[in-house]
């Protein structure tokens, strides 16, 4: 069937076999779902990187960002080998200028901040053997299609470097994408059945599956071109053109999410693995990786935390004699608080 589909068609069919995986379970309550939890993850090392930020504040004239990552390792042994690492990093004025961005503007500061997050994965796969590493977002970046080269090419540096160090450490990077509207699978089936061309996601093709079950795996050819003449993200990748895999998963009582990873991790027999790895993450937080909301909650950067940044900020100012010309909202703000 792939031999009949052109470049750009979505998806191609990579595992063969049914199109919808089971998953048979017949819990009777929570601990008898613990107990499979513990079955699937004893004594695997799985990681999981997020990342947030603070940007820059035309408020305060002077452009500075903060980007704070979280990375976690938990091998779930019973001595408890379980570590979490954060890290900040701040943009200064001058690297606004030499990216030749929009120093107010939150694109540069998100690329940096993807940038950053997938160096945390790199260094864990480098510490770690035998590891599953979660990542909260997708491993095919359509997004970025629209962005300035240089914000770009941050990314795709970034992704490249990531799916590299994945392959020679032999650790799969795994992104887990909750909400997603991709129509890679439509697209696909629009070339195999003369379909009419819809606009239909994927997830609504697989809102009948049952909680823990998977669609079969695909390799990705998605079709985000900007026009027949432009190129595609995926264009973009290098080695890793078509070496991008998918499927489907329902996990939550919503639509299906999206889990992606390089093709070698089919070719080596985990799609099992991390299928069971991901439900059982999901069994002990409900509806999401446990171990992704743990990265999450230690990297967000909280209001409080935010505000007491823009204060070290004044104060850095006042002691170097700089003068900052805030605006006037902002000066009833910081009085009022």
């Amino acid at each position: 069937m792939n031999e009949g589909l052109p470049p750009y068609c979505g998806a191609k069919l990579l595992e063969s076999g049914k199109l919808i995986h089971p998953f048979h379970f017949n819990w009777k309550n929570r601990h008898d779902a613990m107990e499979w939890v513990d079955s699937v993850l004893s004594g695997v090392a799985v990681g999981a990187v997020d990342g947030s930020q603070i940007y820059s504040d035309k408020n305060y004239e002077i452009p500075i960002a903060v980007i704070q990552t979280s990375r976690i390792f938990n091998r779930h042994t019973a001595s408890s080998d379980y570590k979490q690492e954060t890290e900040a990093a701040i943009i200064a004025p001058r690297e606004f200028e030499a990216a030749s961005v929009y120093s107010f503007g939150s694109e540069y500061v998100d690329a940096r901040r993807f940038s950053m997050e997938c160096d945390s994965i790199i260094r864990l796969m480098k510490e770690h053997e035998k590891l599953y590493v979660l990542l909260d977002g997708a491993l095919i970046l359509s997004q970025i299609n629209v962005l300035n080269k240089n914000i770009r090419e941050i990314y795709i540096n970034a992704i490249m470097k990531l799916l590299d160090a994945s392959e020679k450490t032999n650790n799969p990077v795994i992104g887990f994408i909750d909400t997603t509207m991709p129509r890679d699978i439509t697209l696909m089936m629009h070339f195999l059945f003369k379909l009419k061309k819809s606009k239909l996601a994927d997830t609504h093709l697989f809102s009948h599956l049952k909680w823990g079950e998977r669609t079969a795996t695909f390799l990705c050819d998605r079709d985000d071109r900007r026009g027949e003449e432009s190129s595609s993200v995926l264009d973009n990748y290098g080695r890793f053109k078509n070496e991008i895999a998918f499927f489907y998963m329902r996990v939550s009582s919503g639509l299906p999410a999206r889990v992606e990873f390089p093709a070698w991790v089919y070719e080596k027999g985990e799609i099992d693995k991390i299928a069971d790895i991901i439900r059982a993450q999901c069994v002990i937080r409900g509806n999401y990786p446990d171990i992704l909301m743990r990265a999450h909650d230690a990297a967000v950067i909280r209001m409080s935390e935010h505000n007491l940044f823009y204060g070290m900020f004044d104060n850095f100012c006042k002691v170097h004699g700089i003068n900052i010309h805030k605006s006037a909202k902002q000066f009833h703000k910081t009085i009022n608080r």
